[in-house]
């Protein structure tokens, strides 16, 4: 046993060397000799830019990319393998010869990023802007820039365009799409300068130019979309060596960009006092009509009129935009008239249909009448303004009427579905008898006045009573193929209720939880909504069956993933932290910012449910207890909850408060670092995992604690400050325990100082002095929805 702890702790000490060995790169410059590995990033100067290795949706493939720091999706605004990903976590960067190398550290395949344009010298630094262009920069000069290798997004100072013109091999860049939305590699569409006539940017969809998106008129670039923040200040050069586009930013306070959408669509974005937020759409969205030719935007009133005369004559070519489509005359009107800045329109349907759009003034216009014999549509006012009030008129008092319509068929559906699922039933005695025993709960006891918690029979709650019969229907007789669990107050079912899938807790006839604690768990979570709680959906009360219904949690309990050798790898770190921090979130709403101040009184991990992206949910509330503002704690003779996440002051005594609910988090939070039970956890030194934490604590050895599946996710400094924050959370005391306010500052300022903790409880004998002779030693449970034991005094 000894021999097997040594050859781990001296695995672990390796992971650690090799940890801290690293050169951190907090920094915006990578110099020669330093390496950048999967795990460390490069953050611009003023923290707008982030460059690192990344990963997009569920995919194992890894790409070297830039990303705005602030952006909790991390979505690249530049990737350089796009279609050469690395696997997973196996990719590095460094200068090597002056060059910028990146590594495949599995098979030591090497790729040159700056392979047309390679340094000449070792004298080379490798810096990340906050404009997030990175530079290899030689001596004083910049030999090579990612902004001269632009992937889907168009950053202020970036140049789109044509380069090299006069020499043997000129240079385009342009934006091209990502294949989907969570896969880099190259697209279908383009958006670049139209080689034919270089004061035009198209839309390309492969070599077909899909749609003009923009012309430079000689003074300014106007872009064809339905709105714009006007944030740009857009340049066009032309000389004989090179064409291009580039603008910049009029607000200094907004960073405003655009992206080439997987879609065709371009979007533009712009980040406000650390916000990111979409501001419009280009010609072709999902808020538009469509039909077989192609694209067409809803028609709207101009000032300058939304009727066409037809005059003859030519277009001047200045500013017209032709588009090569099939959608007929009465098309290309609609298109002009969907856009104010549109005069006029013509269209030929000869060998190759054309739309011309005119977007000059109607002086230039009339200059060309009778030069040509073109027919062009010109905007203007023919309808009088009486007509057109009265077409306004009608237009509101239909829309009117149509909305009013709409909500009264919206309200009789409602009425009609909550009428089929109450049912007649509802005046039987048996289900109206138990709602009145129910509420006739809430005047009868003693310890819980309506005043204090809140509670009125005349409110209505967030919930609502179903009819047995639909919940046997839901889940095809409580079937044995929808179980999803079993415990000691009943068992789960999976049902599916109005097309969605729920969960039934099915309340067992012989369990202990009788009707006050199911009435703590309907009223009280009725009451409450955050995103880390449960969401209660329904109840049934019928004859003797006492039933829930819940949102179906696909991930089920969190102890069924953490202490299962076989799935605890599909928690990493990150997801691990995620989980942490969203417990906190949910204890901290229950004891500080919902209506009644909440204490869960049984909190553990099978109490903790994971939705499918593994968000926590806390659930089982059939404990809980409401507590008044003025009021502390409280004191309780029956002593109720699970072996190894009470606090000493509930299990010895009977009093509990928030603290008692912190004591059981700083429980959980190191089962989910370690992915081991405290409740059967045996170690020689010590008699349970909280012992254990703290003899690792003090010698400094907080590695050995760590799951060893998180080796190579978790940042040494997040362990450390976890397993303080955790220590500090099971401390003997509850008045030396923080409250979930700052356990939630805590973890989210690494730099701060914190107190030094004090040995726990329990940390030597537990349950010292208790006699527990009905207490349940509780396993991991796969229940979706699980229960709690009581422990005798």
């Amino acid at each position: 046993m000894r021999a097997s702890n040594s050859k781990a702790f001296s695995f672990l000490s390796l992971i650690f060397l090799a940890f801290f060995s690293c050169v951190s790169h907090a920094s915006d410059t990578l110099k020669p000799g330093e390496i950048l590995y999967s795990y460390e990033t490069l953050v611009s100067a003023n923290g707008v830019f982030e460059l690192g290795f990344f990963s997009s949706g569920d995919s194992s493939n890894e790409y070297l990319g830039i990303w705005f720091k602030n952006d909790k999706n991390k979505k690249a605004v530049w990737v350089a393998q796009r279609e050469d990903p690395l696997p997973a976590s196996s990719g590095s960067l460094s200068l090597t010869y002056g060059n910028l190398v990146m590594c495949n550290n599995r098979t030591s395949d090497r790729t040159i990023l700056n392979s047309d344009a390679p340094a000449t010298s070792n004298d080379t630094i490798a810096r990340l802007l906050d404009s997030g262009n990175f530079v290899l920069i030689q001596g004083e000069t910049t030999i090579w820039q990612s902004f001269e290798h632009p992937t889907d997004t168009f950053l202020p100072g970036m140049k789109l365009g044509v380069f090299n013109i006069g020499a043997s091999q000129r240079k385009i860049q342009f934006l091209l799409s990502w294949f989907s939305p969570y896969d880099p590699s190259k697209g279908s569409f383009s958006l670049g300068l139209d080689i034919e006539n270089r004061t035009r940017f198209n839309i390309w969809w492969g070599d077909y130019a899909y749609q003009e998106i923009g012309i430079w008129d000689g003074k300014q670039f106007r872009l064809f979309f339905e709105s714009s923040s006007n944030n740009h200040n857009f340049s066009f050069a032309s000389t004989k060596e090179e064409t291009y586009l580039t603008f910049t930013n009029k607000e200094s306070n907004v960073f405003s960009w655009f992206v080439m959408a997987p879609n065709g669509v371009i979007n533009e974005y712009r980040m406000k006092d650390q916000k990111i937020s979409m501001v419009n759409h280009s010609l072709c969205d999902g808020t538009q009509e469509r039909n077989a030719s192609g694209c067409l935007i809803i028609p709207l009133v101009c000032e300058n009129g939304d009727d066409f005369s037809e005059i003859t004559g030519l277009m001047p070519s200045s500013m017209v935009i032709r588009r090569a489509t099939s959608i007929g005359l009465s098309g290309c009107e609609l298109i002009c008239r969907s856009n104010c800045s549109c005069v006029a329109y013509a269209y030929s349907d000869g060998h190759r249909a054309v739309c011309e759009l005119y977007y000059g003034t109607k002086h230039d216009l009339h200059q060309m009448i009778g030069k040509g014999n073109q027919a062009i549509l010109l905007r203007g006012h023919r309808k009088s303004d009486q007509n057109r009030n009265r077409n306004r008129l009608i237009l509101i008092t239909v829309t009117v009427i149509a909305l009013i319509l709409l909500i009264l068929t919206i309200l009789f559906s409602c009425l009609w579905r909550k009428y089929r699922f109450l049912g007649p039933e509802w005046n039987k005695d048996g289900m109206k008898g138990s709602m009145r025993l129910l509420l006739s709960q809430f005047s009868n006891e003693n310890h819980v006045k309506e005043n204090v918690i809140g509670f009125n029979r005349k409110k209505n709650h967030n919930f609502f009573p179903l009819k047995f019969s639909c919940i046997v229907e839901a889940t095809e007789n409580f079937s044995a193929a929808n179980k999803l669990g079993e415990g000691g107050f009943g068992r789960v079912y999976k049902g599916k209720l109005f097309g969605q899938d729920i969960a039934v807790k099915r309340l067992s006839k012989n369990s202990g939880q009788g009707l006050m604690e199911f009435r703590n768990e309907v009223m009280l979570i009725s009451c409450i909504q955050h995103r880390n709680l449960v969401k209660l959906l329904g109840f049934c009360i019928h004859r003797d069956e006492r039933i829930l219904i819940y949102e179906y949690m696909p991930n089920k309990s969190l102890d069924s993933i953490i202490f299962d050798p076989t799935k605890r790898p599909l928690l990493d770190w990150r997801k691990r932290k995620n989980i942490i921090e969203g417990i906190a979130q949910g204890l901290l709403y229950l004891h500080k910012y919902s209506r009644l101040r909440i204490i869960h009184r049984d909190l553990k991990t099978s109490n903790i449910l994971l939705d499918s992206y593994m968000n926590p949910k806390i659930s089982d509330f059939g404990l809980a207890r409401a507590m008044p503002e003025n009021d502390h704690r409280a004191k309780t003779k029956k002593i109720a909850g699970t072996y190894g996440y009470l606090s000493p002051e509930y299990a010895l005594h009977g009093l509990f408060s928030t603290k008692s609910d912190v004591f059981s988090f700083g429980v959980i939070l190191f089962e989910v670092i370690s992915g081991r039970k405290n409740s059967i956890f045996c170690e020689s030194d010590c008699s349970n995992l909280l012992g254990h934490a703290w003899n690792l604590w003090t010698t400094g050895r907080c590695m050995e604690l760590m799951d060893l599946t998180l080796a190579a996710s978790c940042p040494m400094t997040d362990l450390m400050l976890y397993i303080q924050v955790g220590l500090l959370c099971v401390q003997e005391t509850p008045e030396d325990r923080p409250n979930m306010s700052d356990v939630i500052s805590m973890l989210s300022n690494e730099g701060a100082s914190l107190p030094m903790p004090k040995q726990p409880a329990f940390s030597t004998h537990l349950m010292t002095g208790v006699e527990t002779p009905s207490r349940r030693m509780q396993y991991p449970s796969q229940n979706l929805v699980s229960f709690s034991g009581f422990v005798a005094r």
